[in-house]
């Protein structure tokens, strides 16, 4: 058996290839996995993507059985020029055609080195590796269908008046598999617009935070075959709002929170104010399932290890995904 190295000075072996990457790998600034990871290279400034802290370390868990010493860190660099490339680029959302030419060659390389073989085997038979498993955060995509949701980096091209103020600000956006219930469920963050804020503010039921949120969640059927070990078909089975007023990835009832006794599933005016949106579907969660599948698509994931996740849909478009540590949704 080969003897997997505890640590490597990714940067040095990058470097050799011609890619260029900061010092130091990635850690979250609570330094917690740093804690549980004593072998784990780090950082003195914390690397963020839309809010979220990117985990890149070189440890011996980040390093496929029989992969040698170069090819581990060519694997790296290209993860660490991908990473920060999409930061620059808003998660994609400002990019040029010739950002996304960058991006598609760094894609490529980094698929020619994919260290899982059969990626989607999760989905079509019992297996040990359960790398897919999990809740996954979009770091960059060239999907239109997602790059147009942010409304405040767009602008009618010729339009003589003002654009309207919008009615939510998009935060995150993630994708959680779950191999024992055979499901992928898209999620999207939605937040109070600053604007609702400062009009607010004028209130004395406001608190001056805008924790409410409220998380889009499109449920999947996710189906694999053997002779397609990369390919994920998806059918959709059900579609939920639920509102948030914590960071985490709890699904709970709050309706017992609720001050109005006769009427519990309806918040306070306080909590409305607050919370916006949020408070009334925290107490009030919309969970949908029709008896019906209709086909949603297909994916292809093109490369896949512990942290980082590629895939490229039916239509041809990328998306990029960290896996999340500190689930959000």
């Amino acid at each position: 058996m080969i003897h997997r190295p505890q640590v490597y000075p990714i940067c040095l072996v990058a470097l050799l290839y011609g890619v260029h990457v900061p010092v130091m790998a990635f850690i979250d600034s609570s330094n917690h996995y740093a804690q549980t990871h004593p072998t784990a290279i780090v950082p003195s400034t914390p690397v963020e993507i839309s809010n979220t802290p990117l985990m890149m370390t070189a440890t011996d868990q980040n390093v496929e059985e029989n992969e040698d010493v170069a090819t581990f860190g060519q694997r790296q660099g290209l993860k660490l020029s991908l990473l920060f490339k999409a930061q620059d680029l808003k998660r994609g959302f400002e990019a040029s055609d010739s950002d996304r030419n960058e991006i598609n060659d760094i894609i490529s390389q980094l698929a020619s080195l994919n260290p899982s073989k059969e990626p989607a085997a999760s989905y079509y038979k019992d297996t040990v590796d359960s790398t897919l498993q999990g809740k996954w955060t979009l770091a960059y995509t060239d999907a239109p269908d997602i790059t147009s949701l942010d409304v405040s980096k767009s602008s009618p091209a010729g339009s003589i008046l003002p654009s309207l103020p919008p009615a939510a600000q998009l935060g995150r956006i993630g994708q959680e598999c779950n191999l024992s219930e055979s499901t992928i469920t898209n999620v999207i963050e939605w937040k109070r617009p600053q604007w609702v804020g400062d009009v607010l503010s004028r209130s004395a039921s406001f608190s001056g935070e805008n924790k409410g949120r409220v998380l889009q969640k499109v449920v999947c059927e996710a189906m694999a075959f053997p002779d397609g070990p990369s390919t994920v078909q998806l059918k959709l089975v059900g579609f939920e709002l639920l509102g948030r007023t914590k960071d985490d990835g709890e699904d709970k009832d709050e309706t017992s929170k609720s001050a109005n006794s006769i009427f519990p599933s309806i918040p306070d005016i306080s909590s409305i104010i607050n919370e916006g949106p949020a408070a009334i579907l925290l107490r009030n969660p919309v969970k949908l399932r029709g008896p019906l599948q209709v086909p949603f698509g297909k994916f292809e994931i093109l490369y896949l290890d512990e942290e980082l996740r590629i895939i490229k849909t039916g239509q041809g478009y990328y998306a990029v995904n960290m896996r999340e540590n500190n689930p959000w949704f």
